[in-house]
């Protein structure tokens, strides 16, 4: 027999009905829980591990780093400025064709 979820063509008497016997279920259900499960007795606990309190110590290291390293940025903008600054164009490429390779392999 086929049950009308929605509603529409149910009588009003039925889904009474149905209501009562979900009812009875939940309440079989409960009675039949144990006390450790209730409430009432939390048996739930949290502890961290040693490599969580080592991570979060980590964290709060890095947040207190600058974000720009000042020292490099200065030796970078004086290269420039004196024409010192050299790139490593096979260097560049490679660091290039890394990064790709990276990308295709996270697809």
């Amino acid at each position: 027999m086929a049950n009308d979820i929605t509603g529409i063509n149910s009588s009003r008497s039925q889904q009474s009905g149905d209501r009562n016997t979900v009812g009875a279920k939940k309440d079989s259900a409960k009675s039949s829980e144990s006390p450790a499960a209730s409430p009432s007795h939390p048996t739930d606990k949290l502890s961290l591990t040693d490599t969580a309190g080592r991570l979060k110590a980590l964290e709060h290291q890095l947040a207190q780093q600058p974000e720009i390293n000042k020292n490099r940025v200065d030796e970078v903008q004086s290269a420039l400025t004196n024409g010192d600054y050299k790139v490593d164009a096979e260097r560049v490429a490679d660091k290039m064709l890394a990064f790709e390779s990276a990308m295709q392999d996270k697809k």
